[in-house]
């Protein structure tokens, strides 16, 4: 699959080793990656018109990612998101997927299954 030109994965974790690791991980994946510890750090800097996909990280302190889903929502901000979390269940899961998020997964999760889900995210802009 090829990645648009300029454009960026953004990774929201408020765990500095995390950050490292996955944006480790995706640049060794073929992505551009800007990594932000927390989610008032990345609405100040993000660039809607850069972004391809979003990992996000369902705990932040302050503003946590399910109200930056809601933040992104109300701005009319379309990017796919896809969540990570050490602390979920299915019914968090099922909110989060029925607000727009395009992926769901529970730390520790496989490097191969975040890989897919931002492909399939991004392939579904595509489409």
């Amino acid at each position: 699959m090829s990645f648009p030109s300029g454009s960026c994965v953004y990774v929201v974790d408020d765990d500095a080793s995390v950050r490292r690791a996955l944006a480790r991980l995706l640049k060794s994946a073929g992505f551009v990656v800007e990594s932000f510890a927390s989610a008032e750090a990345f609405l100040s800097q993000m660039s809607p018109d850069r972004a391809s996909c979003i990992v996000l990280d369902v705990q932040l302190p302050g503003m946590n990612g399910v109200d930056l889903q809601q933040v992104l929502k109300a701005r009319q901000i379309h990017v796919p998101l896809v969540f990570i979390t050490g602390h979920g269940d299915a019914d968090l899961e099922r909110k989060l997927r029925a607000e727009g998020a395009c992926g769901y997964l529970q730390k520790p999760f496989e490097e191969s299954h975040l890989i897919s889900s931002i492909r399939a995210a991004i392939a579904a802009l595509d489409s």
